[in-house]
């Protein structure tokens, strides 16, 4: 079956149940264009296009050849990064570059690093998507900032996967950290396990950021959180408790 082909039976397929993404890359720009403009033909939603391989094109090069595809076509673009393959990396700058069209709406990261996500993620406009290629490291990817995984595995275990995957532990885990430990204990507080009791210097939390966490724990399922059934008791904090600030009325 030719390319139109196999791209059209799976937009038939779909039935607009789901987006299909057509692989249109190629380490010739002509080529890569020409299968673009069959996919948009067939109907795919939109592009996946790899880093060209073999040619070893300089930063700038990169860049251009995905710049001319993307004249080529209407369709949105996710750029495939895996420089095992293609010996040549796309770089955090040409990335950042690139992604100030919004043509480019996604990336496919092969490299296998969970420190990128949190690297790029400042660079990148909100709506851009960062997906990993890799199994093995997509957990740590999404904790990391990562928006979600292309996976093989799925292939095997799709229920299995989309449960590891649907939740996104970066909310919570980035408002712990800013005001550890008195963000867990407060969390922990949320859930019926502890008092958020704190010893000074620590307070507890304003207002606001008990908000913040009230709304990240919400948005976690109530089949992944710790349950209090299986708590021990909590105990309450004796020396230097600091609930309230001085003068506070009850």
């Amino acid at each position: 079956m030719k390319v139109d082909g196999r791209n059209r039976c799976a937009v038939e397929i779909a039935q607009g149940r789901t987006r299909v993404v057509a692989g249109a890359g190629s380490n010739s720009t002509d080529r890569a264009i020409e299968l673009t403009m069959r996919a948009e033909r067939a109907g795919a939603d939109a592009v996946l296009s790899v880093v060209p391989y073999y040619n070893k094109p300089m930063q700038e090069g990169v860049a251009a050849h995905f710049r001319a595809i993307a004249a080529s076509t209407a369709l949105p673009m996710i750029l495939h990064d895996i420089p095992a393959r293609t010996v040549r990396e796309l770089t955090d700058t040409t990335l950042s570059r690139l992604a100030e069209s919004a043509q480019f709406i996604g990336l496919l990261d092969g490299t296998c690093n969970i420190a990128r996500p949190a690297r790029l993620r400042p660079r990148l406009p909100p709506n851009f998507r960062l997906r990993t290629g890799d199994d093995a490291t997509a957990s740590a990817y999404m904790t990391a900032g990562g928006h979600g995984c292309v996976s093989a595995v799925a292939n095997i275990v799709p229920v299995l996967c989309r449960a590891l995957h649907t939740y996104q532990l970066q909310p919570i885990a980035e408002l712990l950290a800013a005001d550890h430990p008195a963000a867990l204990k407060c969390a922990l507080a949320l859930l019926g396990l502890i008092r958020p009791d704190t010893r000074l210097p620590l307070v507890p939390l304003d207002g606001t950021a008990k908000s913040l966490v009230e709304a990240a724990i919400a948005d976690l399922s109530d089949e992944i959180l710790v349950s209090p059934r299986r708590a021990l008791p909590a105990t309450p904090v004796q020396d230097r408790a600091y609930n309230r600030l001085p003068g506070d009325r009850l």
